[in-house]
């Protein structure tokens, strides 16, 4: 008997789709046979009749700023609008506040979302310019990754310069660790802010500020580094097709390099964006349409190996300052809600890239390189059930009155969007987390994922 059958379906396979039925027994994927095909019954059933069941979304870059932020967005509600949205599994940043640069701030980091995810989460530690002596023991904890900026990131997360980069890259490779960067050139980025600043802040403000050379420039040098060490690296949240191409050609000389990028990199532009102001402030920046439509060639043909979101909602107060300077406004906003039906419509339904190579950028690819495949971002048998039931047919509208993450401001890009698809049901081993627009879950259902490394 199984715990769950998932019938009618069109699963999403790694290489093909099939209509056929799933059965998931003591949270794993147990089964996939035809109807007539077992004698065996189940607990429960959902007909996906008409949907796509697809490995669930996996996010390699939220930001629940739990600790230290928790006003602005948590693990209760970060998790919950992430199962709304097709998420089965999150990877959260370490620049919180106190950030995970050791022991006692993995753990409480881990504390916290133990308490209150209804998905399962990895943790990404810190590789900062006063810590590179606990990388050693934050691996140890179940670290999924290292992360390090290569310009200032404030106070609790001291950014490498360009020696430290180097001598991080040689720890991590000894470590067989991924080392992630948020990658734009502080030099470029400060002086092109003194100069920019002298104008009043606007969308188009922000990329002549922080403009495509600064992470063309940074990424190069990532490059270079990981050459010469031969650690492997993964740029964050790509915004330029020229840095695109550099890492593509970088791969075929045999660097270790992986790169996400998000959905406002393929939906939001300079044209269409000016309208959100600073709730479109997004770093690194929005960038022109025509840019923006190049990143689309470079997702096709596979350089680009993920999508993640970089969920970041931030309330009022942080994007329309008291006194009125938006250049000290944070950069950030939320998607995790949306991200996987917004790109699944623009990137399958409009553009007809196949739903096959959909799930490879939303989940597989990710969970082969961090280690969590063949566990994690598949359906296949004796992987965990994790699932993302999606009809192609059903037209809504984003309403962030409706989210369920914490900060709802309607200001936010993609407020009054029309999507063509929606995630009907949301399954985390075995279990329904999501369904019919209502959290299913129990808060502290959601456990901590570490890699598997070889």
């Amino acid at each position: 008997m199984y715990d769950l059958v998932v019938k009618n379906g069109l699963l999403v396979l790694e290489n093909e789709i099939v209509r056929n039925n799933l059965g998931i027994c003591n949270g794993k994927i147990a089964a996939i046979f035809e109807d007539g095909c077992t004698s065996s019954a189940a607990k429960h059933e959902i007909d996906a009749a008409g949907c796509y069941v697809m490995p669930g979304a996996i996010d390699t870059h939220t930001h629940f700023f739990e600790p230290g932020g928790e006003w602005r967005e948590d693990f209760e509600h970060g998790t919950r609008a992430a199962a709304s949205g097709g998420f089965t599994c999150i990877m959260e940043m370490p620049n919180s506040n106190p950030a995970v640069t050791d022991r006692e701030t993995f753990l409480l980091k881990k504390r916290l979302a133990d308490r209150n995810s209804v998905v399962d989460y990895a943790i990404w530690a810190g590789a900062t310019a006063v810590n590179l002596d606990k990388l050693e023991e934050l691996k140890a904890l179940g670290s999924v990754a290292f992360k390090a900026f290569t310009l200032d990131a404030g106070p609790t997360f001291p950014y490498l310069n360009t020696e430290m980069e180097m001598e991080a890259m040689k720890k991590i490779k000894e470590l067989d660790c991924i080392f992630g960067f948020h990658a734009e050139d502080p030099i470029v980025v400060s002086e092109r802010r003194k100069r920019c600043e002298k104008e009043e802040w606007s969308v188009e403000q922000n990329d002549r500020a922080r403009p495509y050379y600064a992470e063309l420039s940074a990424i190069n040098q990532i490059i270079l580094f990981a050459k010469e060490t031969g650690c492997k690296v993964h740029i964050c949240h790509l915004s330029i097709p020229e840095g695109a191409e550099l890492i593509a050609q970088a791969k075929k000389n045999g660097v270790d390099i992986t790169v996400e990028s998000c959905s406002h990199y393929f939906l939001l532009n300079l044209e269409n964006a000016e309208k959100f102001d600073t709730y479109a402030l997004i770093q690194p920046p929005i960038r022109s349409r025509a840019r923006m439509e190049k990143m689309w060639d470079y997702l096709f043909d596979g350089s680009i190996d993920y999508l993640a979101t970089d969920h970041a909602p931030y309330p009022e107060e942080d994007k329309e300052p008291a006194d009125g300077n938006k250049w000290n406004v944070i950069g950030g906003t939320p998607s995790i809600d949306v991200a996987f039906e917004l790109m699944f419509d623009e990137a399958v339904l409009k553009r007809k890239m196949s739903p096959v190579q959909y799930a490879k950028l939303s989940a597989t690819n990710a969970a082969k390189r961090f280690g969590l495949y063949p566990k994690k971002g598949s359906i296949r048998i004796g992987a965990d059930a994790d699932l993302a039931i999606l009809n192609p047919d059903h037209s809504w509208i984003i309403d962030r009155n409706k989210s369920f993450s914490k900060t709802r401001n309607t200001k936010f890009p993609y407020q009054g969007r029309k999507v063509d698809c929606k995630v009907e049901t949301t399954i985390v081993r075995g279990n329904v987390v999501f369904k019919d627009d209502k959290i299913v879950a129990q808060d502290g259902y959601g456990k901590l994922v570490c890699p598997v490394r070889e």
